[in-house]
Formats: C-alpha cells, structure tokens, sequence
C-alpha cells in the first residue's frame, strides 16, 4: 500500500472513533431514567436517591387521592401532589399546563429532576397560603419539611387515558353493512 492510502485510512478511521465516542458521551450525559416510584424510592432511604440527583428522571406511578394542591404563585400555576405505588410515595412540584385527565388516582409519568425538599420549602408554603388572607391553610396536604429529603421537580407531566376506554366498542364501519 501506499503512504496516501495507509493515511487517508487512519484519518478516517480517528474521525469515526472520535465522531462515534461523542455521541455516546452526548447521549449518555442528558439520557432520561424511567423509574417506577417504588423502585425510585425502593430499599435504602434517603441515602438511594442521592444517585439519581441532577438526572433527568421519567416517574411513573399514581396520584395518590386528596395530595393535589394547585395554586398561582408569582403569577405562575403550580401544583403539587403525591405519586405513590406499591405502599412508597413521593412528592412532585410542577409548573405549567396540567393534562385534561390529571386528578386523583390517575395513572401520572413526571419528567424532571430530583432535588432537596428545602430548595422547594417556600414554594410549598406559599401554595397553602390562601389569597384573601394570607395565613397558611391548616389541612394543606403539603409537607415539605419531614415527609422527604428529595422531592421531584417536574418540567412535563403524562396522564394516562383511564381504563374506562378499555374494551370499549369500536369506531370502525362494519363491511359488511350496506
């Protein structure tokens, strides 16, 4: 073979290497994890969720009845409520639209980032305050002081469609109608 060939084959051969190794580190660093709440929260306490910080998490569960509390803070809709399955729970905060079937025991996937409930201490207590008076709503489901150490602050939340459209009659024209 000649110098040219040998050449042009190595430079081709460092940028493929060099081209493949950073779409696997750019698709590595912003990869999202998708994790069932009692998986997430699992064995281990506390100390398990410090792997998961600032990493993009998909959590999937269900809301668990009477923990959603929406409020306007800083002319901003903010909500939060408790995912829960399998007996471990954790609490979300998120901002922004809502899907149409978000209620209590809808089937939730929040996308967002692990973060210290006292990043969000405020903003909790802010959404319990009531607009005509100001005091902090006695009943407020929100407890962001010792219910966790991490909560979960979400960017986008997914409802799933209830299960009441499950096996229902399809829309589909009979052929053989006339």
């Amino acid at each position: 073979m000649h110098t040219g060939m040998l050449t042009k084959i190595a430079l081709t051969a460092a940028v493929v290497i060099v081209g493949g190794g950073t779409l696997i580190y750019s698709s590595a660093s912003s990869a999202q994890h998708y994790k069932m709440v009692d998986e997430l929260v699992g064995g281990g306490g506390a100390d398990a969720l410090d792997q998961w910080k600032d990493k993009e998490l998909k959590v999937h569960g269900w809301v668990e009845s009477g923990t959603i509390v929406e409020s306007v803070v800083n002319q901003e809709m903010h909500r939060s409520f408790v995912l829960q399955k399998g007996g471990k729970k954790i609490r979300i905060f998120n901002k922004g639209p809502k899907p149409d079937t978000f209620k209590d025991q809808s089937e939730v996937v929040a996308t967002g980032r692990l973060i210290p409930v006292s990043d969000v201490a405020q903003l909790a207590a802010d959404m319990c305050k009531p607009k005509s008076d100001g005091k902090v709503v006695a009943n407020c489901p929100i407890r962001a002081d010792g219910e966790q150490t991490w909560v979960v602050e979400s960017t986008e939340l997914m409802a799933k469609c209830p299960s009441k459209y499950d096996g229902a009659a399809s829309n589909k024209i009979d052929p053989k109608y006339k």
